[in-house]
């Protein structure tokens, strides 16, 4: 099979010599039209953020340390946000040459006519909007990580080197000052955040505190209560109570509980208990009916709001102070923040064009020119239904093939006789005048590599069998237009040249060409095999002896037969065989083709030899396989097949069983014979 494609390749070798010279033309092409690319490469440092100064920095939305994290930071320099904004700078869309005239893949003279007929066409094109060039700067735009590195190159291509050195420094610019706005945003609200807190804290505690202010008189009466209570209490281990001290200390006591229900109704009137909590919000006993009892609930109730109140001040008062800590590092940080990311390098001018690499187009279009010369070489051998050598039609007909003649060429031939000529002048050849310029039984032509073919192709019939016993060789093909009939005049002419005496009868009685071989009318004579199938006319007068070759006599096919089919049924054809046997040792039957009419089913089983002439690069495969299956039908079964008419090629020697590639001289003669330079003869 390897060896079956490479001889594909080499018949059809103009298709990948076509396809290597399309790719060749087309990278040309395309290098002389593509406008050479400038690439400007700018760096960007990305860094995990530092500590701040009072260590109590946010924690980093992602982590900068992780390549997932340098993925994203290069997805978020080709938004198309950062790019439209790079795009509606004015520095940016003011540079000239900023958008690249489209390539013009036409020809000079080609263009200038189109642009004769469209004028506006050559215009010059405006700064499209940023958004529609934002596209365009992301188009030309390339952000990669370096590796094993925290640098990013963003790199910009475009066929004007200022233009790419700009627009990769103003997407780092951009870049970096969006991080900086980021930042300093993020900041911002963190102290605006704070600055609520201690506001709503200060407010706490202020309230808190002017409560408090309000039971401070309430505190000292009930502070004042206690202590006389107390005094109240060791006199009264002492004394009775008429004794003058303890009447003066219950005096003084009861001054200071109505004191104290004084000054707790007002503090109570003035606040609205908003710090007491809820489970100590009771109902306070009626004070004129029970003094005592409203005097120790109050004093309960006021311990009560006093600790509330004191436990909020403290509270409120921590808070306060955290907040304001927060604020003034928040300030002292973002003063000293550093930015995650910095400009490592700005971009330079490029100085040369990094596109098109001219090595590399042309190696990839000479590349795919050959693999599509190649595709379409093997495409079309598989489409392809002829034969092209002998080995391919003897593999797929399983018959051995028993000659191979190739495209006879008439200017070799005409070299070759006029050659002869000139060696004999005096030698007289009329008769061969009249023949087809294709018999190479001639004289001068009998030395070429055609004859020798046929003297093959004479050879490999005689082995056939004992020529006693099978003298009719039958020639016929699948379809017209084969060179049946130029093969057995050849093999008649050339078994004639042995000194056999031979005789070609034409049998193709619906299209005869005999007679156009050798000259002659198709009626000439008394008749023809027609007249003689039909017994109108002997055996012996329809035979034409006056051929040009004295052992070479003809029976034409005669006046046009209305019905063929019916006149080779008959018997007679085999009586005018059996005749023919006699009289002569060689009989060559030129028949009708097989698959448009019957006629050559009905004759081949008289022959003894059936030689089916295919003609090489013009019948169809399946022609042949129709034609073997019909014959196998009636129980005929060819002697061979005549491989004619194939192009003789070096490469393709072993497949057509020649014997070397001929190379005419000057004289039509070979200069080189078979594999060794074997010499021949004439007979």
């Amino acid at each position: 099979m390897f060896k079956q494609l490479i001889m594909s390749l080499l018949e059809r070798w103009y298709w990948v010599v076509l396809g290597l010279l399309l790719g060749g033309l087309a990278t040309a092409w395309y290098l002389a039209k593509t406008p050479q690319q400038f690439t400007s490469t700018s760096s960007l440092l990305i860094k995990q953020q530092t500590a701040s100064l009072m260590q109590r920095d946010q924690v980093d939305a992602i982590d900068l340390r992780s390549q997932e994290a340098m993925n994203t930071i290069t997805a978020r320099l080709t938004r198309r946000e950062l790019l439209n904004r790079v795009a509606a700078r004015p520095d940016i869309r003011q540079l000239s040459g900023l958008i690249p005239p489209p390539v013009e893949w036409l020809p000079t003279w080609l263009h200038k006519e189109s642009s004769k007929s469209h004028p506006a066409g050559g215009s010059a094109q405006e700064t499209p909007s940023p958004e529609e060039l934002g596209g365009r700067i992301g188009e030309w735009l390339t952000v990669s990580v370096r590796r094993g590195t925290r640098l990013l190159d963003i790199s910009v291509t475009h066929p004007v080197p200022e233009v790419a050195k700009r627009l990769a420094d103003a997407i780092a610019g951009e870049f970096l000052t969006e991080i900086a706005n980021d930042n300093t945003l993020d900041r911002s609200k963190s102290i605006v955040v704070l600055e609520t807190k201690s506001t709503e804290a200060r407010a706490s505690l202020r309230s808190a505190g002017s409560t408090l202010a309000i039971y401070a008189r309430a505190i000292e009466v009930s502070k004042a209560l206690d202590q006389k209570e107390a005094e109240a209490a060791a006199l009264q281990r002492r004394y009775l109570l008429k004794h003058p001290k303890m009447v003066a200390i219950n005096a003084e006591i009861l001054e200071l509980k109505e004191a104290f229900s004084s000054e707790f109704e007002i503090a109570r009137q003035a606040t609205n208990d908003q710090w007491v909590p809820v489970a100590t919000r009771k109902e306070l006993p009626d004070r004129e009916s029970n003094p005592d009892d409203y005097i120790r609930a109050a004093r309960q109730q006021l311990l009560a709001h006093i600790g509330v109140l004191e436990s909020e001040i403290r509270s409120s008062t921590l808070v306060f102070n955290s907040m304001l800590t927060r604020i003034q590092e928040a300030s002292v940080n973002r003063e000293a923040e550093e930015s995650s990311a910095e400009l490592s390098e700005s971009a330079d001018l490029p100085g040369a064009p990094t596109a098109p690499v001219a090595r590399k187009v042309l190696g990839c279009g000479v590349l795919a020119g050959l693999a599509a010369g190649v595709l379409l070489a093997l495409l079309l051998s598989r489409l392809d239904n002829k034969f092209h050598t002998v080995s391919q039609i003897s593999e797929a007909s399983g018959i051995c093939v028993l000659g191979a003649v190739s495209d006879i060429k008439l200017h070799q031939l005409a070299l070759a006789e006029k050659h002869y000529r000139k060696r004999n002048p005096d030698e007289k050849s009329v008769p061969h005048e009249l023949w087809d310029k294709r018999i190479v039984f001639r004289p001068g032509c009998a030395t070429t590599s055609y004859a020798e073919m046929f003297r093959s192709l004479r050879a490999s019939i005689s082995l056939l069998g004992d020529e006693k016993q099978r003298k009719i060789t039958l020639f016929s093909s699948a379809l017209p237009g084969e060179g049946k009939t130029l093969t057995s005049a050849n093999f008649a002419v050339g078994a004639a040249s042995q000194g056999r005496k031979t005789l070609l009868i034409d049998l193709d009685l619906r299209k005869p060409s005999v007679h156009n071989v050798f000259g002659l009318a198709r009626d000439q004579g008394p008749g023809g095999i027609t007249e003689c199938l039909a017994n109108i006319a002997p055996f012996e007068e329809v035979v034409f002896r006056d051929t040009g070759h004295e052992n070479l006599h003809l029976i034409l096919s005669g006046k046009r037969a209305p019905n063929p089919g019916e006149l080779l049924e008959c018997g007679r054809l085999k009586a005018i065989l059996a005749r023919a046997c006699q009289d002569y040792d060689v009989v060559v039957l030129d028949t009708a083709p097989v698959l448009p009419v019957s006629d050559t089913r009905i004759i081949a089983p008289l022959a003894h030899n059936f030689c089916l002439v295919t003609k090489a690069e013009y019948v169809p495969k399946g022609a042949v396989r129709r034609t073997l299956m019909i014959l196998a039908e009636d129980g005929i079964i060819p002697s061979g097949i005549i491989f004619n008419g194939y192009k003789e090629r070096r490469y393709l020697m072993d497949e057509n069983y020649s014997y070397g590639y001929y190379k005419p001289s000057h004289h039509g003669n070979n200069r080189r014979y078979s594999y060794n330079s074997y010499g021949y003869g004439e007979a």
